[in-house]
């Protein structure tokens, strides 16, 4: 059933962009992306890597199963790039990569499925967080200008509201190990006794992320400022490629329209890469900024060729490990 819901939101994701695309025109976007050249591509990928690397730290930083080095940060580097790319590229959605993270993980570096999972999770949370920050910062600007409509305004404050509440409630939950009381109390119900196994792996889950809080929370604060770094250099993307479009904006003014695009696509996650949501999110914030809504799709279709780029590049790294011998320390290995 799961499969069905992700191609039907596949079909409207194609849909919404077919609606964009028949309304704008596409010379205009053509011939802009031609002013891209060579240089604003390659200026795009080298922020991307940045950007991503700034993610991979931030995971490097909850994996407290490992000392930080250099080495390690290149290996969770490939194993990102290979769990992000099976996000985009199944209909697993942006769930499906995670346990291949931790598989992979597991498997070549011998970091336990418990530890691998704990890590990811943390990561993830800290990842909200710092894009929490930014979005609020994002939005502070959003209200000192004059160039951006009301309603849009609004709806960005109401879904940041609605983000921040979930995200506070998720490191709440972590924090005070409210899963596992829900678990002891789900266990003396009459049917709870079979479910036990699940709720003790529960328990135990729940007591390691409140244990990172505690015992390794000088680690949080700068996985929190990485990731707030993270959506920084996603908003000096959309500056760069703005000058090389010959539109150029300030940085506040894409730091505005990155705080909206992600406000887009945390309400979309249902559709995978939120197709068609992040295209149209563009264009509404780069024509409210300049007056040329073509412009926001080309900085789009930007924005797509350096995902499919990165998808590439993670099934290419994927079979590159498929021959590597698993790690001694890995019960994977024969």
């Amino acid at each position: 059933m799961h499969r069905y819901l992700h191609y039907g939101f596949v079909v409207l994701g194609i849909g919404l962009v077919a609606a964009i695309a028949w309304n704008t025109d596409l010379a205009e976007v053509g011939a802009r992306l031609v002013d891209l050249g060579w240089k604003g591509a390659l200026a795009v990928v080298a922020i991307y890597f940045l950007a991503f690397l700034a993610d991979t730290a931030v995971w490097m930083a909850a994996l407290t199963a490992r000392r930080p080095s250099i080495r390690l940060l290149a290996q969770l580097w490939q194993v990102r790039v290979i769990g992000e790319a099976v996000n985009s590229a199944t209909p697993l959605g942006s769930v499906g990569g995670e346990p291949v993270k931790a598989l992979l993980l597991r498997r070549y570096f011998g970091v336990s499925l418990r530890d691998g999972i704990a890590s990811l999770v943390l990561a993830k949370t800290a990842i909200l967080v710092g894009l929490t920050l930014f979005l609020a910062g994002g939005f502070a600007m959003m209200l000192t200008s004059d160039r951006l409509p009301d309603t849009m305004k609004l709806v960005a404050g109401l879904g940041l509201g609605a983000f921040a509440l979930a995200i506070a409630a998720l490191v709440l939950v972590q924090w005070f190990r409210l899963a596992s009381r829900a678990a002891t109390w789900v266990s003396g119900l009459r049917y709870g006794a079979g479910l036990k196994r699940s709720l003790d792996a529960l328990s135990d889950m729940d007591r390691q992320l409140s244990g990172f809080y505690r015992a390794h929370r000088g680690r949080l604060i700068p996985a929190v400022l990485l990731s707030i770094a993270n959506w920084l250099l996603g908003a000096a993307e959309v500056m760069v490629v703005m000058w090389f479009l010959g539109y150029p904006i300030t940085f506040a003014d894409a730091v505005m329209v990155e705080a909206l695009t992600q406000l887009v696509r945390a309400g979309t996650f249902f559709i995978p890469m939120s197709l068609g949501a992040q295209e149209g999110a563009l264009m509404l914030a780069l024509g409210s900024l300049t007056g040329a809504p073509a412009i926001g799709l080309a900085v789009a279709i930007v924005r797509r060729g350096r995902e499919l780029l990165w998808i590439l590049l993670g099934l290419l790294l994927f079979w590159s490990f498929s021959p590597r011998a698993a790690h001694p320390d890995s019960p994977d290995r024969p």
